[in-house]
């Protein structure tokens, strides 16, 4: 009894670090018969790691032998849904969404935990009220676009150079992006929504 408390506990805490987003509560069920152990301190580990719950497989090796099992990882969590109805087209601001408890593993995996991904994003369709938010919902809020000339101001100590260039990826607003310069150079910088900022050490 010991030893399968001890080997439940080592499952916990496994699928417990494997979690990398805040969960207010983990439950774990068991689909396949737990292992006979032939060893006080089996190796554990998730063979299908891509996952954060859902359905899951275990290895569980002793010595030179592994078996595996099957578990239901349930997790309780924040996500985001559409406050109101947002138009396809419109620019996500914090007052049309508002965050929602509820299990996440009974969620699609495009459902966003993430609040940073969803705001200054633009809709690409109609979302209806309390519709989850996913990742095939939105697309990113260009503010410069790949090809697209640009104004550069380089940043020194005691003095600001501006130039122009042309940008060589897409940028949203505090994102880093390269920049090909009048002179052929190339340099990064951070979008601001004067252009691109250089820091220049």
């Amino acid at each position: 009894m010991a030893m399968a408390d001890s080997f439940e506990r080592a499952v916990n805490d496994l699928v417990s670090k494997h979690i990398t987003v805040p969960v207010d509560n983990i439950s774990i069920s068991y689909i396949s018969p737990k292992p006979q152990l032939m060893c006080d301190e089996p190796k554990i580990t998730l063979l299908n790691n891509k996952k954060q719950w859902g359905t899951m497989t275990i290895g569980v090796k002793c010595g030179n032998k592994t078996q595996y099992l099957q578990i239901k990882v349930s997790a309780e969590g924040r996500y985001f849904v559409a406050d109101k109805p947002i138009s396809a087209g419109t620019i996500i601001t914090d007052a049309l969404i508002r965050s929602k408890l509820g299990r996440l593993d009974l969620l699609a995996n495009s459902v966003i935990l993430n609040k940073q991904h969803i705001i200054n994003h633009i809709a690409l369709r109609n979302i209806e009220l309390d519709e989850p938010i996913r990742t095939s919902m939105l697309q990113q809020n260009w503010h410069i676009k790949a090809g697209q000339m640009v104004k550069v101001l380089i940043n020194g100590e005691g003095y600001v150079i501006a130039t122009k260039g042309k940008s060589l990826n897409n940028g949203a607003l505090d994102d880093h992006i390269s920049v090909k310069l009048n002179s052929g150079n190339i340099v990064e910088g951070i979008v601001t929504q004067e252009g691109v900022t250089i820091f220049d050490k």
